[in-house]
């Protein structure tokens, strides 16, 4: 080989090299920026992966924010749905990926994982990254507890992987969930004078066919006329109703609720398996505000449960101030309910054009009230 042509090969390793160290300098100024550097974006992404796993809870008890370390560095993981179109059914996203580094960004792939028959496995790849490029290995999950999961990477031995095969994640934000859905039924009641009944959006779904069930047995088949998915709002219209002066419960336009104030909730806990038959239980307004401190909402320390959603919250006048919505559920919490207040459906109603009631100041006892109000309440299920 001539002195030409070894220079020109130490000219091509010497660019080789030169491009190489560009490419890791630009990975650590720009992949591996301090999550201080934006602070602010990191926070949006936080809590738009909040709200998306919020959505989403009932859809599978993998779903949400999880807190983990491989490698002596903490590992922050949000598991949603697979909105990517891949045959697995979860899919989870590094958030802390610039603090983490190995390779990694924020909001990069993590692992795409699917249900096996086994109740609380999972099995599909988890990402590897040497330097710049992800690898796919398998990887199979084991749901311990709802709060609590572990990782078991199946790496090659030739792969050395920052922080090991196996690695516990702890749920970092807590589970709140819808108290139903409709695979258990839940609830909804019958506006006053009118062939109208009000119902949670989410006890819906995506059914096609919708059928409420009074008290007395009597079905009617049921179809929404106004919904608000944002808010978890939903009328729906009975199909060959008779309205009555006498059949009903009261909505008014002034109707509140008050932090201590009595309320009862009526509904079909544990839906149809429990019993054909509504049930009353009664608590305090607790806040006016819910989550978040969401206006539309407030909490109650009433024990509704799954199969109540979408029922009544009356006050001791038998007014409806208000739906059942949604619970954590914690083992170190007894259990926070949230309803939805009333008027929040004010504006779907005044679309439909419904009459409200005048109101009366009888106040009633949580027998009277249920006596008042029970058979009006419907046990709502579809497919």
């Amino acid at each position: 080989m001539d002195r030409k042509t070894e220079y020109r090969i130490e000219e091509a390793l010497l660019r080789l090299l030169m491009w190489f160290g560009a490419i890791l300098l630009l990975h650590a100024l720009f992949g591996c920026a301090s999550p201080r550097s934006a602070a602010g974006t990191e926070d949006e992404r936080y809590a738009h992966f909040v709200k998306v796993i919020r959505s989403q809870i009932q859809e599978d008890p993998l779903i949400g924010i999880w807190q983990g370390s491989k490698g002596g560095r903490p590992v922050l993981l949000a598991i949603i749905l697979n909105d990517e179109g891949g045959r697995e059914k979860l899919k989870g996203v590094i958030l802390n990926g610039a603090e983490y580094a190995f390779g990694y960004s924020n909001g990069d792939p993590w692992l795409y994982v699917s249900p096996l028959a086994q109740r609380g496995a999972y099995a599909g790849t988890v990402s590897h990254k040497p330097l710049l490029w992800a690898e796919w290995y398998p990887t199979r999950l084991v749901l311990n507890s709802l709060n609590q999961f572990t990782e078991y990477d199946d790496f090659p031995a030739n792969v050395k992987a920052a922080g090991g095969k196996v690695t516990t994640f702890l749920r970092k934000e807590p589970r709140i969930v819808a108290i139903d859905s409709l695979q258990a039924g839940g609830s909804g009641f019958l506006l006053w004078n009118s062939p109208f009944l009000v119902t949670a959006n989410h006890v819906l779904g995506k059914a096609s066919k919708v059928s409420a069930r009074f008290p007395d047995g009597t079905v009617y088949s049921a179809a929404p006329v106004a919904r608000d998915a944002r808010l978890d709002l939903a009328v729906l219209k009975l199909d060959g109703f008779t309205p009555s002066a006498d059949r009903g419960l009261r909505i008014h336009r002034t109707s509140s609720v008050a932090a201590g104030e009595t309320v009862h909730a009526i509904g079909y806990p544990l839906g149809a398996a429990l019993s054909k038959d509504p049930s009353i239980v009664s608590g305090q307004v607790s806040a006016t505000s819910g989550l978040q401190d969401a206006a539309h909402q407030f909490r109650l320390t009433a024990p509704i449960n799954p199969g109540n959603s979408g029922g009544p919250i009356l006050n001791g006048r038998g007014a409806v101030v208000g739906v059942a919505l949604a619970v954590i559920r914690q083992p170190k919490i007894e259990g926070v309910a949230f309803g939805i207040k009333i008027g929040a459906y004010l504006p779907l109603l005044e679309k439909l054009a419904y009459a409200f009631p005048e109101e009366h100041a009888q106040e009633m006892g949580a027998e009277e009230v249920f006596r008042a109000c029970s058979r009006d309440v419907v046990f709502i299920s579809g497919k």
